[in-house]
């Protein structure tokens, strides 16, 4: 009998020693976690974002712009300069290296050069300014001109701990951080949501960093919710990443549980 329960007792406690190793502590992951649960009365919150303020376009940018007028030649003319560009820039399609830019580069001293127009001042201005500009000097030649002006170099650079770390080329101008790490696939669970790192070029060329914390639902009211062009986020790993996916961990909770098993073994023999 005193045999008996011994076993038992043996097997009791290499069970539970080999589950608290297997164990893992579940965590509450998403965003804005300050709000309350939904079958929380009051679980509402209402913000105030930030205004989306329109970029302004800088050297070296890149613009796609179409000109149509009532005269089909003149418009082949008039576009021609927005030819594909080879850009370094991935697109988060994994089959694509690079992306082809179309558009007109603008140049060192903020000009971009159009058919029969010459030179136009872009730099500083946003693109419904740059629109307005370029209507202006293209009606001298030609009645009721159409003009669309958007960037075509919009880039979003995702690092980190996102599933899918990468550059993106952005379709609108107002895209937020949310857009951003949608479009990485989401952070990993051994991403930081409470500390993603904004790194943003300001138009003089001054590097600006800041701290933002996607627990909080005051993000939205952030300056920094919406980003600019060539933008860069960087999602920090948590303390326990390493750990959490080490092979030497692995390694050595196989080495434990055969130690174990070798153990449960030999203390059973002894018992008999």
């Amino acid at each position: 009998m005193l045999k008996q329960a011994s076993r038992t007792i043996v097997y009791i406690a290499c069970l539970c020693i080999t589950l608290s190793l297997f164990s893992c502590t579940v965590q509450r992951v998403g965003y804005f976690r300050d709000i309350p649960d939904s079958t929380v009365a009051g679980g509402e919150k209402f913000l105030s974002p930030m205004a989306a303020l329109a970029p302004t376009v800088n050297t070296d940018d890149v613009l796609n712009i179409t000109i149509q007028t009532l005269d089909p030649t003149a418009n082949t003319v008039l576009n021609q300069g927005n030819l594909p560009i080879n850009s370094g820039a991935v697109t988060g399609n994994a089959n694509l290296s690079q992306a082809a830019i179309a558009g007109y580069l603008v140049d060192k001293n903020g000009y971009v050069h159009l058919p029969y127009v010459g030179d136009v001042l872009v730099k500083g201005l946003t693109t419904s300014e740059v629109r307005n500009a370029i209507t202006d000097k293209i009606s001298v030649y030609f009645k009721d001109p159409v003009v669309n002006v958007r960037f075509s170099n919009y880039k979003i650079t995702v690092l980190g701990e996102v599933k899918n770390p990468t550059t993106f080329l952005i379709p609108n101008e107002n895209p937020t951080i949310i857009d951003a790490i949608g479009l990485a696939g989401d952070i990993t669970l051994y991403g930081r949501r409470d500390n993603v790192m904004l790194i943003r070029t300001a138009p003089d060329g001054k590097r600006e960093i800041a701290r933002l914390n996607l627990d909080s639902s005051k993000i939205i009211e952030s300056p920094y919710f919406y980003l600019r062009p060539n933008d860069v986020l960087y999602v920090e790993p948590t303390a326990d990443r390493i750990q959490s996916i080490s092979a030497y961990r692995t390694r050595d909770i196989a080495i434990i549980g055969s130690a174990l098993s070798l153990m449960i073994v030999i203390m059973a023999r002894l018992i008999r």
